[in-house]
């Protein structure tokens, strides 16, 4: 085992990142040239484009705030406390405002790569690949933004003129069922895309696609992992249910094939480049453990609940515990204020586990609900089965880096062998009384983690109270009136954009108003 006594540049940068409502984001200034930004060739752009929405979009500070509203973890300091006890931050407009801009700055470079690579004369066009994967990725950040803010602006957003200046200094807001219509699109022409080449006097992607290296197959099954995803999001809205389940099916059919295949962010060397969970945690230290996570573990006589958790035995070091009536917990939405105070998710500490795009679980579990929910309950059970132990597998990454690279003391086997003896000891007969009911809750906890897959919980918790299937128990009192049904909207837009600011308000509306697939109106 070996820890990193030190503060790397990385975590430095990651804690600039993370801490909300502190300094301007400056991942966007990171691989930019400042003087000719529009000359880079579009495969530079990608390579940006990919980082920034796998470490900031997926795995910063919205996956972390949703933990907490989820209660996957604990907010126990600062502004994760507040975030915890409903003091202010759910409704501030300075909540989220550095991802806010870096996601708009993602899908700002992915409309210029579109351009590129679709400019008559453009050293870019004929790189079809290229394109695709520039599309995938505007849905993709078109849909974290809208599904965690609702109407948002989209259309005008990121558009550029020739000169490089931005096209609409206040782009207009967009309804969030037409932005799913643009998501929808988008992917359908990515998928078409993926059947061309990388022809461009410019080359092809290559090593500059950070997560396929070019693999057009790959990005192809990506692509549609994603219209499962959003179909399934989508549900509540459906004129024709059963044949969007049918669809879904259809979908997860035509993606990863395994864990191999999914779209993950897999760079983390665990000192140069660091998981974002692990950046914050190292540098902030504003998360306990959750007693309510713990709580679900217990009950479902999981066998995490006994290799989850971690306690401080000094200030820099830690152990595994074991026994699960040892875990000092944080009570949700009323602990005490302090770092170092409550024990801690081991997972927190994962400095090279993965950052989840979309993982071969969540398909699977997508799979099983949607055969679940047309009365194929028999086909559906090996499937759960599946993605529970493709679930433990991932997790058991994020445990075994925070165990033997930060050198906390512990052991964990969440492999198949554990996955199979808990679903056959446990799962099963729960499944065959309550299948939906147990798809669901194996797929909360398998969202909880360091792979940045808690924005997902979050919005399966809002999809499924609007379709009456509220099968996760959260404990926080606070819920009652103040769950955040939605994030606010971020500071700068509210400052500078006119329709943004009147939509904004007082931020109150984030704890009465769902989103429109929610069941909300905007």
């Amino acid at each position: 085992m070996k820890r990193y006594n030190m503060i790397p540049t990385a975590a430095i940068i990651a804690f600039t990142m993370l801490a909300s409502g502190c300094s301007e984001d400056i991942l966007d200034d990171i691989n930019k040239d400042k003087s000719h930004p529009d000359d880079a060739p579009a495969k530079s752009v990608v390579s940006e484009l990919i980082t920034n929405t796998a470490f900031t979009t997926v795995g910063g500070d919205y996956s972390l705030y949703a933990s907490i509203y989820i209660e996957q973890e604990a907010g126990v300091h600062n502004q994760m406390f507040n975030a915890e006890t409903r003091n202010g931050e759910p409704v501030s407009s300075t909540t989220y405002n550095n991802v806010w801009n870096s996601t708009y700055t993602n899908m700002k470079n992915a409309k210029l790569v579109i351009a590129k690579c679709t400019e008559e004369g453009g050293l870019d066009i004929g790189n079809e690949i290229t394109l695709g994967v520039a599309k995938l990725l505007l849905a993709y950040n078109a849909a974290v933004q809208t599904d965690l803010f609702g109407d948002v602006p989209f259309t005008e957003a990121g558009e550029i003129n020739p000169n490089g200046t931005p096209k609409y200094m206040q782009p207009k807001i967009d309804k969030q069922e037409n932005i799913y219509k643009d998501v929808m699109r988008l992917l359908n022409e990515a998928i078409v895309h993926f059947d061309g080449s990388d022809d461009g006097l410019n080359g092809p992607l290559g090593a500059n696609d950070y997560i396929y290296g070019g693999d057009k197959k790959l990005w192809k099954k990506a692509a549609y992992g994603l219209k499962a995803r959003y179909t399934m999001r989508l549900l509540g809205r459906s004129a024709n249910p059963n044949a969007d389940l049918l669809d879904i099916i259809d979908y997860v059919d035509m993606s990863f094939a395994d864990a191999d295949e999914e779209l993950k962010f897999d760079l983390y060397d665990g000192e140069a480049t660091l998981n974002p969970l692990f950046g914050f945690s190292y540098s902030r230290d504003g998360l306990g453990a959750s007693a309510s996570l713990l709580d679900k573990f217990v009950r479902l006589n999981d066998p995490r609940a006994s290799q989850y958790f971690a306690t401080w035995v000094t200030w820099v070091a830690g152990k595994m515990i074991t026994d699960p009536d040892e875990v000092f917990t944080a009570p949700n939405g009323t602990p005490e204020q302090g770092q170092k105070y409550y024990d801690f998710a081991l997972v927190n500490y994962s400095l090279t586990a993965p950052t989840q795009l979309l993982s071969y679980h969540e398909i699977q579990f997508l799979k099983a609900e949607a055969l679940t929910r047309l009365n194929r309950e028999l086909e559906a059970k090996p499937i759960l089965q599946e993605a529970l132990t493709a679930a433990f597998a991932n997790q058991e990454v994020a445990i075994a880096s925070a165990l033997y690279e930060w050198g906390f003391g512990g052991d964990v086997d969440l492999g198949a062998e554990t996955a199979e003896q808990y679903f056959t000891d446990e799962v099963e007969a729960r499944f065959d009384t309550h299948p939906l009911q147990e798809i669901i809750i194996q797929k909360y906890l398998a969202f909880a983690g360091a792979s940045g897959e808690s924005v997902e919980a979050y919005n399966d918790y809002r999809r499924l109270a609007y379709l009456g299937d509220d099968f996760i128990e959260l404990a926080n009192p606070k819920n009652v009136t103040q769950f955040p049904l939605r994030f606010s909207y971020g500071v700068d837009e509210v400052t500078n954009n006119v329709a943004v600011k009147e939509a904004y308000g007082n931020g109150q509306y984030v704890y009465s108003e769902p989103v429109w697939w929610a069941g909300g109106t905007r």
